[in-house]
């Protein structure tokens, strides 16, 4: 069985150490990140899917938990295993007699041993680089399985739910009536170019169309993406209509966003989910504007967390799409959507575009981060990433 996966982190004092620089790889149908050798992320354009996303994502540390974790057939336990994060690696010192299939992006294998730079797969009879793999155990997003088991127990940490939540992904529902977030609508790629492929940050830019029924694109999305040694990344999105008129309704159901493995689930773990006013929980959060929101939790007993940020310079704040069932995302549409029915109440507000005439550009940022790290350091890379993507 295939399962695929997605985001992740391990030591506090690693994740604001100076790092080796970013390095990036290009592949047929993705672009993987590594920091000193290991992976930090992995960008996922296969046009089989319905929207580009990145899958996995890893925290510093991850191969030292590996190392000492015990081999279990647990369900919702991490143990030993890997997602491979290669389109084509090469297993090193195969016995020659072994009859194994090929290892293919986004597997899931067990190793035995971690050595050096790299690890042993029984079921390959062989080695791979560390850096063709990453730890599931400091990947902080959960699995992605196109094969269910159709638990019905939502704390169970086999519970399925939300399909179209894959990874690290942006899309929103509501574009002239098709909904990209429910993959409704196909977000297709159309290139990727490493603009830095090496550096602190090293940089991506991305170009996708977001098409309408008959396949021709309503919107354009221009995304450049930055990768820092820390495991901060930006996406600064620029979105243009392409067609004649293209109209964003109010709509809860976006924007860019992640979903967190069952383990780290606040419904399941307690979180803790905080803003940068401190208040503590996801329903104090849902549907509020902030600087930034912090989701942390456990996987296998060490605690992991992402944080989003909203850049000061957006034409205007977004606000926060977080469940305590581990969905996390940030929005900049569905103002009337988010606060029906409270005190501060505020209408829908649709965004309509001109062909040729009008553009909307949107910063975020996403940080992994290992432990559960202080509002005041969490400020910090949120002044990073302030910095780093100003005009």
């Amino acid at each position: 069985m295939r399962i695929f996966l997605t985001l992740a982190v391990v030591s506090l004092c690693s994740n604001f150490a100076v790092a080796a620089p970013v390095e990036l790889k290009q592949n047929a149908m993705s672009v993987k990140a590594t920091i000193d050798g290991e992976v930090f992320a992995v960008f996922n354009f296969d046009p089989q899917r319905k929207k580009p996303f990145v899958l996995p994502v890893t925290a510093p540390g991850g191969f030292e938990i590996l190392e000492a974790a015990d081999d279990t057939d647990e369900p919702g336990v991490a143990g030993k295993q890997v997602i491979i994060a290669e389109e084509n690696p090469t297993v090193i010192e195969q016995q020659a007699a072994a009859e194994v299939e090929a290892p293919s992006l986004g597997d899931i294998y067990t190793v035995t041993t971690v050595e050096n730079d790299r690890v042993y797969l029984p079921e390959l009879s062989g080695w791979l680089s560390k850096s063709d793999v990453a730890p599931v155990v400091s990947t902080v997003t959960r699995l992605i399985n196109d094969n269910p088991t159709g638990v019905k127990d939502r704390k169970s940490p086999l519970y399925y739910d939300h399909p179209h939540h894959k990874g690290v992904w942006l899309s929103v529902d509501e574009v002239n009536g098709i909904k990209f977030w429910n993959e409704d609508g196909i977000i297709r790629n159309i290139s990727v170019e490493l603009v830095e492929a090496s550096g602190n940050p090293a940089v991506i830019q991305v170009k996708n169309h977001w098409l309408d029924g008959d396949g021709e694109p309503l919107l354009e999305e221009s995304t450049r993406i930055s990768i820092h040694a820390n495991r901060l990344m930006t996406y600064d999105v620029t979105l243009r209509a392409v067609a004649d008129e293209v109209e964003i309704g109010d709509t809860k159901e976006g924007m860019f966003a992640i979903r967190l493995p069952n383990s780290m689930r606040e419904m399941v773990s307690g979180g803790p989910v905080t803003n940068a006013a401190g208040k503590v929980g996801s329903d104090v959060s849902w549907g509020r504007e902030t600087p930034w929101i912090d989701y942390s939790g456990p996987i296998d007993g060490h605690v992991f967390g992402v944080t989003l940020m909203d850049h000061p310079q957006n034409p205007w704040k977004s606000r926060y799409h977080v469940r305590n069932y581990g969905l996390f995302a940030i929005n900049p549409f569905g103002s009337g959507a988010y606060t029906k029915g409270r005190d501060d109440a505020q209408e829908a507000h649709h965004r309509v575009m001109q062909r040729g005439k009008d553009s909307l550009q949107f910063k975020y940022g996403l940080f992994v981060h290992a432990g559960q790290v202080p509002n005041e350091d969490i400020q910090k890379i949120y002044e990073e990433f302030v910095e780093s993507v100003s005009e």
